[in-house]
């Protein structure tokens, strides 16, 4: 294998442009949050990484690049990461330590299917990544459907006036506040296709199996119920979410046990009388689809994932929860959401498959991510901590000093985060530098010309919507309103709401686009680039300013001294990024003409894991020290996983209480 440190995305400036392209598009992240947010940092990313390469295939297929690095950080999106910096800089030692460790856990989950999903068009030919898309496609199906419907499901399935932000907790569907409900979309879009593809070959037997299956859970319940055995059943498996000995610090009281949560689904305790049907219903459609399923255009990567979130949830949080109750269940960071559990299942699906069929280079590009990426997770809050020390608040007697005041009224926050990114793109880099060096040349004919059009259009204008449509209430909304909420049709004078006006402009512009690339494959649109490189160039640039001016609109309203350093920071690093991706990009390159053999992964972790635990180890007692008995931060946000005064202990979600 050629040295990767010798490949054209391992100079310092490739790496430094992979890195900034992260580090705004996380920045950017922090205001949109959640998956959608976390799309764009990876999708700037992967071109970062595609255009810098070298690589003549690879440049054939950046919008593949992009589309599929915005995916795979995507999964990360769901995962909570401040309560791990928090306890990383508590002032109880076991936490500390804790938090280190929790904190490289999600910043390894967070990177390790960041890098599965950048380095997956780099290793699957065209062809094969051609086919794919069908299965993506039923799949992003009902992830839309999942989104569009899910409150009205809820609402079908019990009649509740809960907020769906502050109440949440008191939804049907709620479940440690975890996206089951998405992975279990993903599982049933992913059965769906298999069942199209196969032109629903054998679906009386689905029929016959979902029915019997349906009959026997419901005739074993009905049995337990008989017998006085099903109390006996749900006091060994469910547990609550709560110490029932701890005191309320609002009330000097003991929490009310009916109050907590438990650990499976309010529709299990809401409607117990259909537990059995349901599970029984659920078997038999599974044992059709082991028995039948076939799972071609390696649709198995999607069940394989699907699958590894709900077991790994199962296991974990739920089942796992119940003989770690007085430690607060098996949960990274209660009382918040325990979609961890399913990403670790996720990435664990991910190797499987990638391992079994033809893709190790993804697995191992996921797990060097993972290493390298945690690392750079827990490495930003010992820095910020660091950096922290001047002047420090609740270290110096009297408070910080006025010549220190300015210095700590900065956005650390934000400084933290796009710091993150940075770390993460220097992760992604070196992976894709060594992928470079391994995996052979794609010189497939450009096939299935749609799926571009389709990468091309997700990236600018669906990754986009999903995060720029939150603008509006901000615009419309509260004490800084600039924009009226409803606005009359010039001389029509048809009054519609100001997210209408704002479709309409997004639906316009989108459909524009698409006319246009439909033109481009028969006769070439002048200013779209006739190489490779210019079209990548020109994808990651629209992607950049859009997303950038779309954030600045977003704080425009109340912006403030204090978004310095998150906007204007950001339009800075733009900038320089737009320079960068103009200015560096070389000639292609040799490269293997047949897959040369890689580095081992179980290698990898058994040279990282011993590396990670002294790290995370030493930077826990390092903070201790500098710190001595104080947090990092204020008295008031730092918090306990661990001890009498854990925060899952004194700040349970309760049902009758607000969510956090």
């Amino acid at each position: 294998m050629v040295s990767w440190w010798r490949m054209p995305g391992a100079r310092p400036a490739a790496v430094f442009l992979v890195a900034l392209s992260l580090s705004i598009g996380w920045g950017i992240r922090g205001n949109f949050g959640h998956e959608s947010g976390a799309m764009l940092p990876g999708a700037l990313a992967a071109l970062a990484a595609c255009l810098l390469s070298g690589r003549g295939d690879w440049r054939q297929k950046a919008p593949y690049f992009a589309l599929f690095g915005g995916l795979g950080w995507a999964f990360g999106g769901s995962i909570a990461y401040m309560y791990c910096i928090s306890f990383a800089g508590s002032e109880h030692w076991p936490t500390a330590i804790y938090g280190f460790f929790c904190t490289f856990i999600t910043g390894a989950l967070w990177a390790g299917m960041g890098g599965a999903g950048t380095a997956l068009p780099a290793v699957m030919d065209r062809d094969r990544l051609g086919k794919f898309f069908l299965p993506m496609c039923f799949t992003m199906a009902l992830f839309a459907l999942n989104m569009g419907l899910g409150d009205q499901i809820a609402e079908w399935i019990k009649s509740s006036a809960a907020d769906p932000t502050w109440n949440r907790q008191r939804s049907p569907l709620y479940w440690y506040d975890a996206d089951w409900m998405a992975a279990s979309a993903a599982l049933i879009g992913i059965c769906l296709f298999d069942l199209w593809d196969r032109r629903f070959g054998k679906a009386q037997w689905l029929l016959a199996l979902a029915s019997a299956g349906t009959l026997l859970g419901w005739g074993m319940q009905r049995a337990l119920d008989a017998l006085g055995a099903t109390p006996k059943i749900a006091s060994m498996l469910v547990v609550k979410l709560g110490d029932p000995t701890a005191i309320n610090p609002d009330t000097g009281l003991r929490f009310d046990p009916a109050d907590f949560l438990t650990n499976w689904p309010n529709f299990v305790h809401y409607y117990p009388q259909h537990v059995g049907w349901g599970v029984g219903l659920i078997a038999g459609i599974t044992l059709y689809f082991c028995l039948f399923g076939a799972w071609r255009r390696d649709s198995g990567l999607i069940l394989y994932m699907a699958l590894g979130w709900l077991v790994a949830f199962l296991v974990m949080p739920v089942l796992g929860s119940i003989p770690l109750q007085p430690w607060g269940g098996f949960r990274l960071m209660p009382p918040r959401s325990d979609d961890w559990a399913g990403i670790v299942g996720v990435f664990a699906g991910m190797t499987l498959y990638c391992m079994r069929f033809g893709l190790k280079p993804v697995a191992f590009a996921g797990s060097l991510t993972a290493i390298l990426g945690g690392v750079g997770f827990a490495v930003v809050p010992f820095v910020r901590s660091i950096l922290r020390l001047p002047g420090h608040p609740l270290l110096t007697p009297g408070g910080t000093p006025p010549e220190w005041a300015h210095y700590h009224s900065a956005n650390w926050h934000s400084i933290l985060e796009q710091s993150d990114g940075f770390c993460h793109g220097l992760a992604i880099a070196v992976t894709m530098a060594v992928l470079a060096a391994w995996v052979k040349a794609d010189n497939a004919p450009r096939t299935r010309r749609w799926t571009e059009i389709f990468s091309v259009l997700f990236v600018l204008f669906a990754l986009t919507l999903l995060n720029v449509y939150k603008n509006v209430p901000e615009w419309t909304e509260g004490a800084n309103r600039v924009v009226p909420a409803l606005m009359k049709a010039p001389l029509l004078g048809v009054a519609l709401p100001a997210m209408a006006w704002f479709g309409m402009v997004w639906v316009a512009v989108a459909l524009a686009a698409l006319l246009l690339m439909l033109r481009h494959t028969r006769q070439p649109v002048e200013f779209v680039p006739p190489s490779p490189v210019g079209r990548g160039q020109l994808l990651y640039i629209a992607l950049l300013w859009m997303m950038v001016i779309a954030n600045f609109e977003r704080a425009l309203p109340s912006f403030a001294e204090g978004r310095l350093v998150t906007e204007w920071v950001i339009f800075m690093n733009a900038a320089l990024a737009t320079l960068l991706v103009g200015w560096l990009p070389r000639h292609g390159i040799t490269v293997p003409a047949t897959d040369q053999r890689g580095p081992s992964l179980g290698r990898l972790w058994v040279c990282a894991v011993p590396v990670v635990v002294l790290l995370m180890v030493g930077f826990a007692v390092a903070t201790r020290l500098m710190y001595s008995g104080a947090p990092v931060d204020s008295l008031n946000s730092n918090h306990r996983r661990l001890g009498n005064e854990a925060y899952w202990r004194i700040a349970p979600i309760l049902k009758s209480g607000k969510h956090r």
